[in-house]
């Protein structure tokens, strides 16, 4: 049981840091980092970058939700649906992949141009009343 609590632990302090914004890494005590300035170990998650892509992938006539797994230090950003990986790019374009046929209809399509058509899940700031 103590490692389900533990489990659950780590799950709500990491919906909590999406929810406010900020990521926190641990640092292991007497670890090169705990030398560099804080800046360098706390950092705010990219604004522009939805919590989630929304796609249809004409072939099977099936939706996709793609949620946002990594970002880049250009910018880039991965979003993970399942086993398939797609990229955004620094400007904000869904690149199609190169391992496999572009099925989706969110390919070369900007960010901008998905949440026009409510096609991406933003992420929302914790508020309390």
């Amino acid at each position: 049981m103590p490692n389900l609590l533990l489990a659950a632990t780590a799950v709500a302090s990491i919906l909590l840091s999406f929810a406010i914004g900020s990521v926190a890494q641990t640092v292991p005590p007497g670890s090169v980092a705990q030398t560099l300035p804080p800046a360098t170990v706390a950092q705010k998650v990219p604004p522009d970058l939805p919590l989630a892509v929304i796609c249809l992938n004409e072939q099977t006539q099936t939706w996709a939700v793609g949620y946002l797994n990594l970002i880049n230090k250009d910018g880039s950003a991965t979003y993970v649906s399942g086993d398939l990986a797609v990229i955004v790019n620094a400007k904000g374009v869904v690149q199609p992949p190169s391992d496999r046929p572009a099925g989706g209809d969110s390919f070369g399509k900007t960010l901008k141009e998905l949440r026009a058509a409510g096609r991406v899940m933003e992420f929302k700031p914790f508020s309390r009343k």
